[in-house]
């Protein structure tokens, strides 16, 4: 039984993609607009010392103890539940320091709601520039210069024919947009797979494209579209490209990174 490719794709990670020259100054002017209403959520939810050690010292502590070798003993003769029970009754103490320190963050001075925190952000912007050009943007792109990696992807993914004009010169295409999903699951599955190379590529980026974590990522991407595809519309998705197989892989060329996709059903 012959395997009919639908369409592939190799689709470069640009090596930097800096923002639009406007998206900082939104970034920071959005944040410090709604200082006085994340201050009020903030406070809402987090009202006492209960809460913050259900919400917050709890899950905390949970976390703190999954990084923890289960086998590990301090210098000083402490067990992995020792650590744990010490860092629960500390982070159980904190409530009044965390809010303290929310209170100066979001405090009224000269004149100015919430000075300290506006003071940060403002400190914050080149920052977030810098980390969005060097990992986020990178993957997604944007609607003015043109998207990237994730958004093309996924929409080709759904048969969207608009993502037959996203490609750059330096991708390679092989076909056309091909839904590999019902019709009534086409938004759920896109907005999975931006989601899920999104969150694989920025991974990879921050290993420095070591292979462990491209295989992992790989492992995930072949799981997930493979449980969401239509079973009579695009065979499984496996980790390992194949010239008749479905996959949607990171690889490296060289210093750049890419994403390999390929869709077909053998019939």
């Amino acid at each position: 039984m012959p395997f009919v490719k639908k369409f592939e794709l190799k689709l470069y990670v640009p090596v930097t993609w800096e923002p639009a020259g406007d998206m900082p100054i939104r970034w920071r002017d959005n944040l410090k607009n709604a200082a006085q209403v994340l201050y009020d959520r903030l406070s809402a939810k987090i009202p006492d010392d209960g809460t913050f050690i259900n919400e917050m010292a709890t899950p905390a502590n949970k976390a703190y103890k999954g990084m923890l070798n289960p086998a590990f003993v301090s210098k000083r003769g402490r067990t992995v539940q020792g650590i744990g029970d010490a860092h629960a009754k500390n982070m159980g103490k904190k409530f009044a320091k965390w809010f303290s320190h929310l209170g100066n963050a979001f405090a009224t001075v000269d004149g100015v709601v919430a000075k300290l925190f506006k003071d940060k952000v403002d400190n914050a912007i080149d920052n977030w520039a810098t980390e969005v050009s060097d990992k986020t943007i990178r993957l997604t792109g944007d609607k003015i210069r043109g998207r990237s990696v994730a958004p093309i992807a996924a929409f080709y993914l759904v048969g969207d024919e608009r993502a037959g004009g996203w490609t750059r010169p330096d991708d390679l295409v092989d076909g056309a947009p091909y839904n590999i999903t019902s019709d009534l699951e086409r938004n759920a599955l896109k907005a999975a797979v931006q989601q899920r190379l999104l969150q694989g590529g920025v991974m990879v980026i921050n290993s420095e494209y070591q292979p462990a974590v491209i295989a992992e990522q790989n492992t995930i991407n072949a799981s997930l579209l493979t449980k969401l595809r239509d079973l009579a519309k695009a065979d499984a998705f496996v980790v390992t490209p194949a010239s008749d197989k479905c996959f949607c892989a990171w690889a490296m060329d060289d210093n750049l990174m890419y994403l390999h996709l390929q869709v077909g059903l053998t019939v």
